[in-house]
C-alpha cells in the first residue's frame, strides 16, 4: 500500500531504539486517530528513538518498509474491542510468537480497551493505563537497554502499567494541563477517514456522566484547552501541515466554555470544519454559522433514546432542546441531521420505541431536515454504571429494529451495526482471561461469527455466559485496573438508573466519583 503523506518522520535507524506503533485496523482509520498522532510526535521528538507506523493493511513500516520483527518495542493502540483478534493476526503474520512467553520482543498495548486487559493478558506483555502524554516516554526508558524480564519488572514499577504475573494492577495516569502539549506537525493523508485534516482536540473527557459511556468515565476529569492555545494550534497546524479541513475533536465540542470565541476563530479560516460530536443543548448560532460558512451541511446529535429513557441513562436533554437545536441548524443552512440511538436499555419496551419514533417524526415535520438514524445495541462496558447489565436479547433487538424502521418509513433512514458484531464487542469488553483460549482459536479458524461459536465450543466455554447480566456482588475481571472512579460511585449510578434518577454534571467543586 503506497500512500502520499505529509510530515512523515524520516531518520537513520543507526543507534536508535526502534519502536513500532501499530494500529490494528485499517490505515484509513489509524491515520485519523489522534492517539497515534500523539505517540508518533512524542516519541520522534527524541533523537535516540525512532517510532515507525504499521496498520492492519500495511504489513511493513510506512517509514522504512521494515518488518515488525526488526523492532525493539512493539506498541499496539487498542481502540476497538474487535481489534483484539487483529492484534494476534498482525503478530502471527509477522512471524512473531503470539504467546508472550515464547517471544523476545516486548509487546505493549495502550488505548481505551486496555481498561480491561484480561482477554489479552496471555499475549500482551504490558498494558499502559491512561493517556500517552503522561507517561509514554517513561515507558520507553524502562525498556531501553534491558532484557525482556528486567524490562517488564521496570515497567511494573511505574504504577500505571499492568504486567500480568509481575504486579497486581495499575492506576490510570492522565494529562493534567491540556495546554502543555499538542502535536501540530501531524501526518496528513488523503486516504484518512477525515481526508487531509488537521485534528484539533478542543477538550478531553466529559462532565455529563451518561451511564453507558465508558469514555465519560475513563477520561475524567473533563479538561479544556484555552482559546489562546487552540488558536495557536490551528495557526501553527495550518502553517506546518497545509490541511484541507479542520477536524474538531472532543466528547462534546459545544460544551467548551468559550465556544463562540472558537467559532469566531473558525470563521476566519478558508477551510472546511468537521465537528463529529455536538451536544444539542449547548449548540450556539455562532458555532453553526462557522460550520455552514466552511461548507458544512451536515451535523450529528446523539439523543440515545426516547426522552424518558434518556433521563434514566443520565442524558439530561429534553425533546424541546433537541428540537430547538435542529431548528437553529436548519435556519442556519444545515440540510442533513444524523442521530445516534441505542436499543436495549433494561426496561425498554415497545412504548419507548413508539415514543422515539414520534420524537423523530416531530423533528422531521418541524425542520424538514434530511434525517438519518444510526441505531445500535447497548454494549455494556467495564468501568461504567451499566457494567453489570446484560447484552440485550437479540430477538428483541431485531423486533424493535423492524418496528422502528416501519414507524419511520418516509421520515428518516435507519441504519444499524450487525447484532452479531455487537455481541462480540460486548464479549471482549467484559471478557476474562479465559477468553484468551477463544481468541487464539478464532485466529486459527479464520474469523467470522461461526468461527467464534466454534472457538467457544472447543474452548469449553459458553458464549451466552459472557452476555448475561453480572451480579453486583461478583468480582470483575477489570478490577485490577483503577481508572480513578470509585466502585461505590458506579454502584450508586447503577441504582439511580434503575430508579430513573438524574445525577448532576461534574463541576470543579464536585467530589462524588473520586477522580478529583
Amino acid at each position: 500500500m503506497i500512500v502520499k503523506e505529509r510530515n512523515t518522520v524520516i531518520k537513520s535507524i543507526r543507534g536508535k531504539l526502534r519502536v513500532a506503533l501499530v494500529f490494528p485496523n485499517l490505515y484509513r482509520a489509524g491515520i485519523a486517530n489522534l492517539g497515534m498522532q500523539i505517540l508518533y510526535d512524542l516519541l520522534n521528538s527524541r533523537e535516540d528513538i525512532y517510532a515507525e507506523r504499521f496498520y492492519l493493511d500495511v504489513e511493513r513500516s510506512v517509514e522504512t518498509r521494515s518488518p515488525l520483527r526488526d523492532f525493539d518495542v512493539i506498541a499496539f493502540s487498542w481502540q476497538f474491542e474487535l481489534d483484539a483478534v487483529n492484534i494476534l493476526e498482525i503478530l502471527r503474520r509477522s512471524g512473531i510468537p503470539v504467546r508472550r512467553e515464547r517471544r523476545e520482543q516486548v509487546v505493549i498495548a495502550g488505548g481505551p480497551c486496555c481498561v480491561n486487559p484480561s482477554p489479552l493478558e496471555r499475549f500482551v506483555d504490558a498494558f499502559f493505563i491512561g493517556e500517552a502524554e503522561a507517561g509514554i516516554l517513561e515507558v520507553i526508558e524502562a525498556v531501553r537497554g534491558r532484557g525482556k524480564r528486567e524490562a517488564l519488572e521496570e515497567l511494573a514499577q511505574l504504577g500505571y502499567v499492568y504486567v500480568s504475573g509481575v504486579n497486581e494492577g495499575a492506576r490510570r495516569v492522565y494529562m493534567r494541563d491540556l495546554d502543555a502539549y499538542f502535536p501540530v506537525a501531524q501526518v496528513l493523508s488523503e486516504a484518512g477517514a477525515f481526508g487531509r485534516s488537521l485534528l484539533v482536540e478542543v477538550a478531553r473527557g466529559c462532565a455529563r456522566g451518561c451511564r453507558f459511556c465508558m469514555g465519560g468515565y475513563i477520561f475524567r476529569p473533563r479538561r479544556e484547552r484555552s482559546i489562546a492555545r487552540l488558536e495557536e494550534i490551528i495557526t501553527k497546524g495550518i502553517e506546518i501541515s497545509k490541511p484541507e479541513r479542520i477536524a474538531l475533536l472532543g466528547a462534546s465540542i459545544t460544551d467548551h466554555s468559550r465556544i463562540d470565541e472558537l467559532a469566531e476563530i473558525l470563521k476566519q479560516l478558508n477551510l472546511e470544519i468537521a465537528a463529529p460530536s455536538l451536544r444539542a443543548d449547548t449548540l450556539t448560532r455562532s458555532f453553526v454559522e462557522a460550520l455552514v460558512k466552511s461548507g458544512q451541511r451536515s451535523i450529528t446529535f446523539a439523543p440515545e433514546a426516547c426522552e424518558r429513557l434518556r433521563y434514566a441513562v443520565n442524558k439530561d436533554m429534553s425533546n424541546s432542546q433537541i428540537l430547538a437545536a435542529a431548528r437553529l441548524a436548519a435556519e442556519s443552512g444545515i440540510r442533513n441531521l444524523k442521530l445516534y440511538y441505542i436499543l436495549g436499555f433494561p426496561g425498554e419496551g415497545e412504548e419507548h420505541i413508539r415514543a422515539l419514533a414520534d420524537e423523530v417524526k416531530v423533528l422531521k415535520r418541524e425542520t424538514k431536515l434530511n434525517l438519518r438514524l444510526s441505531v445500535n445495541p447497548l454494549i455494556p462496558k467495564p468501568h461504567t454504571a451499566m457494567q453489570w447489565t446484560p447484552f440485550p436479547e437479540p430477538r428483541s433487538l431485531r423486533l424493535k429494529m423492524r418496528m422502528l424502521r416501519r414507524a419511520l418509513a418516509g421520515y428518516a433512514s435507519v441504519e444499524s451495526e450487525s447484532i452479531k458484531g455487537s455481541m462480540l464487542q460486548a464479549i471482549i469488553a467484559r471478557g476474562n482471561s479465559r477468553l484468551g483460549d477463544v481468541l487464539e482459536r478464532v485466529l486459527e479458524y479464520g474469523g467470522g461469527f461461526s468461527a467464534w461459536k466454534r472457538a467457544f465450543r472447543d474452548a469449553g466455554l459458553r458464549m451466552d455466559n459472557y452476555l448475561r447480566g453480572i451480579d453486583t456482588d461478583t468480582s470483575l475481571p477489570w478490577e485490577k485496573v483503577d481508572v480513578l472512579v470509585s466502585e461505590r460511585y458506579l454502584r450508586e449510578e447503577h441504582q439511580k438508573f434503575l430508579e430513573g434518577k438524574i445525577s448532576p454534571a461534574c463541576s470543579p467543586e464536585c467530589r462524588r466519583c473520586g477522580v478529583c
